[in-house]
């Protein structure tokens, strides 16, 4: 079962989107803020990270590139999911190391189809 970490402040997002996912067919994971996501890629490597840009303290820019630097999991695909529309955005995140930048309220058929296209093209 592919394992997927969620990094989402919203709680009614986040849990959303793991409901949605676990009945999919995914192990889920999550995490509201960048400090409980470190401690989840300490014990766990993901096959997906689904990531929020606006996050408390650390954003997901930030995140993804210490993502990027991380050899255990710089392989793993990250999906940003974000309310953001400007074009600036989705290219920090491109540079940060993001694979997909989809938009807010995304549908969720659209997010699993992203997760399915990024897991196999690094399998």
């Amino acid at each position: 079962m592919p394992l997927c970490f969620i990094v989402e402040d919203h709680g009614d997002t986040r849990e959303g989107y793991a409901e949605f996912l676990e009945a999919s067919g995914f192990a889920v994971r999550t995490a509201s803020a960048a400090e409980q996501f470190r401690q989840l890629i300490k014990q766990n490597v993901p096959d997906v990270i689904l990531m929020d840009l606006r996050l408390p303290r650390t954003d997901g820019w930030q995140l993804t590139r210490e993502i990027r630097h991380d050899p255990r999991v710089r392989h793993v695909p990250v999906i940003v999911v974000s309310a953001s529309v400007l074009e600036e955005d989705r290219a920090l995140a491109q540079e940060a190391g993001c694979d997909a930048f989809l938009p807010k309220p995304c549908d969720l058929d659209v997010i699993l189809d992203t997760i399915r296209r990024l897991t196999s093209a690094h399998q």
